[in-house]
């Protein structure tokens, strides 16, 4: 977080670092502006400076002489370069928006009704819900159909249980907020997000994107030990090289998972947690890899 102080009008004000450090209007607007940016409506430079107002909530000042106006455009300047922590730079030497981040800057929305989105880290998704918001983020990033965005929004967002303010009310309740994930109700929920701007959208589209990236890195604790998921997207004749998602193949996993009847069938398998499944493949790979080991050992001593 940087801090901007002014100390004629002893103002301090605090600029985030990245998408993960901003509030939720804050990740909407930035997402927004982002979209611009790659659609090509607005330059880098421009996005700099509506950043720079928009995080900091201000409004340009009508300037008193020219004197004022350029010292005006010099600070804005100024802080328009802190924006560029937000992007990193790639092979092709272009500006890329970091994707370091798993917390929900946007865990809730209201538009008529209020709507609850995925907890940090997605703790609270399912693996039906990451299955088909996973096909449509493909789906986007090849297609940059806007239409896409809303049907990922509409699978991740939906209303409360009903029950849920009773449970709140006596402070007792700690599972998903949110109504059962049901596909056929996609659809019309997605016409209803048409009417929400279009930082939201995107900026589900960008936090997927972010999640997926954590996925293919990712170390998480589990019962005392450590699972390095990345072996989830490794190549078997190259460990240190990763492969893109598509290639992972999430459909023919669900389908093997069910044969395997560890959660149930497959209407039992998509409503099953996605970390809870995403162990199971942990274990299931790493046994193979494993069994792939022994027999190179195996091959080794029988040529010797």
């Amino acid at each position: 977080m940087h801090t901007i102080e002014i100390p004629d009008e002893k103002i301090t004000l605090y600029l985030p670092n990245h998408l993960g450090e901003c509030t939720a209007q804050q990740y909407m607007d930035m997402s927004e502006l982002i979209f611009k940016y790659q659609t090509q409506q607005i330059d880098f430079d421009t996005f700099k400076v509506h950043a720079v107002y928009k995080l900091l909530n201000i409004v340009p000042s009508k300037p008193k002489n020219a004197d004022d106006e350029l010292q005006i455009l010099v600070n804005v300047l100024a802080l328009a370069n802190k924006i560029e922590s937000f992007f990193e730079i790639n092979d092709t030497n272009q500006h890329v928006i970091k994707q370091d981040y798993i917390n929900n800057p946007v865990s809730s929305i209201s538009h008529w009704q209020k709507y609850h989105g995925p907890t940090d880290q997605f703790l609270n998704i399912t693996f039906g819900e990451y299955l088909d918001a996973l096909r449509l983020f493909l789906e986007f990033s090849a297609s940059g159909d806007i239409q896409l965005l809303y049907l990922i929004s509409a699978i991740l967002y939906r209303p409360a249980k009903k029950f849920h303010f009773i449970k709140k009310h006596f402070n007792s309740y700690d599972g998903d907020i949110r109504i059962e994930y049901n596909p056929h109700l996609i659809e019309a929920r997605a016409e209803k997000f048409k009417y929400l701007p279009i930082g939201f959208v995107f900026g589900n589209y960008l936090l997927f994107a972010s999640f997926q990236k954590f996925l293919s890195s990712a170390i998480i604790p589990w019962a005392g030990r450590e699972l390095d998921l990345s072996i989830l997207f490794s190549n078997d004749n190259q460990s240190e090289q990763k492969e893109d998602i598509p290639s992972i193949g999430m459909d023919s996993i669900l389908f093997s998972i069910t044969e395997s009847g560890v959660f149930g069938n497959k209407k039992e398998t998509l409503n099953t947690k996605l970390w809870e499944v995403l162990v199971r493949m942990y274990d299931i790979r790493k046994r193979d890899l494993d069994q792939q080991k022994q027999q190179k050992q195996n091959d080794t001593s029988s040529s010797d």
